[in-house]
């Protein structure tokens, strides 16, 4: 079910202002040279205030950019309506693209939202490898953040397993 009157903050929409007409998303880093992406940026800003339910509306109403970066981000945040998201994509696919590094590459919302959970298991297990080692030099310090910059910072290996479990039954579901 989507809010369509959901009440978003004067602060989250001024932020998002510059990804509303965006129509595909970037990684992180893009380019051969590895340049920061500022589409990315610009999402990371919004996603530091806006709230989960801001981020639902978003994904379900947003650009592009902003349904595709807002879906990823509630399940990072382990937000049950992540699987709402999915559904809804899987049921009316929309096409985009996005930009990893130097490569771009044309799917639906919801296989880029399902390739975000079959990544996670690799940065939840190393930030967890990182955390039990005693020695944190500055190297560790900054893989550690990057993760957390990620959106990784809280979420479990079990919650991952539980979401892959609920993404099998929706697909099984729609053949």
């Amino acid at each position: 079910m989507i809010k369509f009157n959901a009440q978003v903050s004067d602060a989250v929409k001024k932020t998002a202002k510059p990804l509303e007409n965006i129509s595909y998303a970037e990684s992180s880093h893009i380019g051969a040279g590895g340049e920061q992406s500022k589409i990315y940026n610009q999402f990371k800003k919004v996603s530091k205030i806006a709230t989960n339910d801001e981020l639902y509306y978003f994904a379900m109403n947003g650009s592009n950019a902003l349904k595709l970066y807002s879906g990823k981000e509630l399940f990072k945040r382990n937000d049950k309506r992540f699987l709402d998201v999915y559904t809804f994509y899987s049921k009316k696919p929309l096409k985009m693209e996005y930009v990893l590094g130097c490569t771009t590459d044309s799917k639906n919302i919801a296989e880029f939202l399902k390739d975000e959970v079959s990544a996670a298991p690799q940065y939840i297990s190393l930030r967890d490898q990182l955390l039990k080692n005693n020695k944190r030099d500055e190297v560790v310090k900054t893989q550690l953040r990057q993760i957390k910059e990620m959106g990784y910072g809280k979420l479990t290996e079990e919650d991952v397993r539980l979401v892959k479990k609920e993404l099998e039954k929706i697909d099984q579901k729609q053949n």
